[in-house]
């Protein structure tokens, strides 16, 4: 009998041949926009199989070498990036080399909620903060199919609900005169109109740091209307920067950026408290020009915020940065607690998790730790 060893031989490198990369020195590596997971705790019980599934399919040795096999293989036969069983995928690929993150489109056409009741839920939250004697601030973080679409392609999976429930998002949160409200959509479209420079990246879901500069210099705007004296944002040179978009691919696109950097006069950091890294850090800062927003803050933000720190942080004199997903991680008592200890919350949330009702900080759960807490 003869054996065909062309199947046996794939068969076997299927099969074994992350195990043989491994051995060999290859490592998974982070091809997404997050943190490789860490390995589940049994304390989860029954949640520990999923979790170890995840675990291990994030760790697959040769994994973004498959990823980009199989980008590569779906954009030849189906003209677009893999869905990774979203139905949508992960990476919309625009013109002119612009990439878009497919989780705006997954959002958009599988919300968990309708947008009034996400509007429901934020003003609940602002209402639970403010009736405490706290200030609150709130903004969202626009995508980048919302601040610069024209360069998305001309047809692509989900565009239809992409597109509807963004009308109904903006139209319904412009009605809803939630209380500390902080736009951003109209300053970066119109940065963005008068300068003739992208106010997002190319190849990557952010906004650049020139964009970063524009939301400190609106919050602290609304904080207090001279907050922003003796303050520049100066043009520091150019430099090559992958963006995270390339990376969902399995193929990380380059692109040449413009650095920012902002300038505040007489301000100095007298110390940095980061022994909660990477969920949460606090800063205190002096000035001896510049003014400083003095009461104790409080910044939630995602990953929008964590890109823009250095645009935002010199800005306040006492202020602790707390992820937005620190409800799932830390739980929602850690995050009323950090809300009990300040005096001014500020709230920033990107637009698609609200489109598709995926904040953790507007959950039952967190909502109810702060009306016990604060």
């Amino acid at each position: 009998m003869t054996v065909a060893r062309g199947p046996l031989l794939a068969a076997a490198l299927f099969f074994f041949g992350p195990a043989l990369a491994f051995a060999a020195g290859d490592r998974a590596a982070e091809i997404e926009n997050r943190r490789l997971p860490q390995p589940p705790a049994l304390s989860r019980g029954w949640d520990v199989i999923p979790d170890t599934e995840a675990w291990a399919t994030a760790h697959l040795p040769l994994r973004q070498h498959a990823v980009r096999g199989n980008a590569t293989l779906s954009d030849f036969l189906f003209g677009h990036a893999p869905s990774y069983g979203t139905g949508y995928p992960r990476v919309i690929e625009g013109r002119d080399g612009w990439l878009y993150f497919g989780d705006d489109v997954t959002e958009a056409c599988r919300p968990r909620w309708s947008i009034a009741e996400t509007l429901d839920r934020l003003r609940r939250l602002a209402e639970i903060v403010r009736k405490s004697g706290r200030r609150f601030l709130f903004t969202v973080a626009p995508d980048k199919t919302t601040i610069s679409p024209n360069r998305l392609p001309e047809s692509f999976p989900g565009q239809d609900c992409l597109r509807k429930r963004k009308q109904e998002f903006w139209a319904a949160l412009r009605a809803a005169h939630l209380p500390g409200y902080v736009d951003l959509r109209g300053p970066l479209e119109r940065a963005q109109l008068e300068s003739g420079t992208p106010a997002y990246w190319r190849t990557d879901s952010h906004w650049t740091e020139h964009s970063a500069g524009l939301y400190g210099i609106e919050l602290a705007r609304t904080l207090h209307p001279g907050l922003s004296r003796h303050t520049r944002l100066v043009k520091v040179g150019q430099m090559a920067r992958k963006g995270d978009l390339g990376g969902l691919l399995g193929a990380p696109r380059e692109e040449i950026i413009d650095r920012w950097r902002l300038v505040r006069d007489g301000v100095q950091q007298l110390r940095k408290d980061d022994r909660e890294l990477p969920a949460s850090f606090s800063i205190a800062n002096a000035s001896d020009r510049a003014p400083l927003f003095q009461p104790r803050s409080l910044l939630i933000g995602d990953s929008f915020t964590r890109n823009s720190l250095p645009w935002v942080l010199p800005y306040f004199a006492d202020l602790t940065y707390l992820r937005s997903d620190a409800p799932a991680t830390a739980g929602p008592d850690h995050v009323a607690h950090k809300m009990a200890q300040s005096e001014t919350v500020v709230l920033e949330i990107v637009e698609r998790y609200l489109v598709g009702g995926h904040a953790e900080m507007l959950d039952d759960a967190m909502l109810a730790a702060l009306d016990r807490t604060l």
